[in-house]
């Protein structure tokens, strides 16, 4: 998977589909959405869907991971849902 890099300055809102697989995020250059900002932890969290389950899961964060305003250590995601991780609000879409 191509890494894809976001600066939480000037990038405060983005989207991620929900796909089969795994998709790392966090502010390491290895991570699959690689995210920089200060507040993210290096290896953050992870979404990971299998079959038709699409989930995610904190990665002992500093600062943690928000689901629709909420602190989660692992939650189930569907469309629409907002992911706060630092400064940066992902929200949840499904590829058809």
């Amino acid at each position: 998977m191509t890494t894809n890099c976001l600066d939480a300055g000037t990038d405060l809102t983005r989207s991620v589909n929900l796909q089969a697989g795994a998709i790392s995020i966090g502010r390491a250059d290895d991570n699959d959405l690689h995210i920089a900002d200060q507040t993210v932890s290096s290896y953050h969290a992870r979404i990971f869907t299998y079959l038709d389950a699409s989930y995610i899961e904190d990665l002992g964060s500093t600062n943690g991971t928000y689901l629709n305003g909420k602190r989660i250590q692992k939650h189930t995601l569907r469309p629409g849902d907002m992911i706060k991780l630092g400064k940066l609000e992902i929200e949840v879409t499904r590829t058809n």
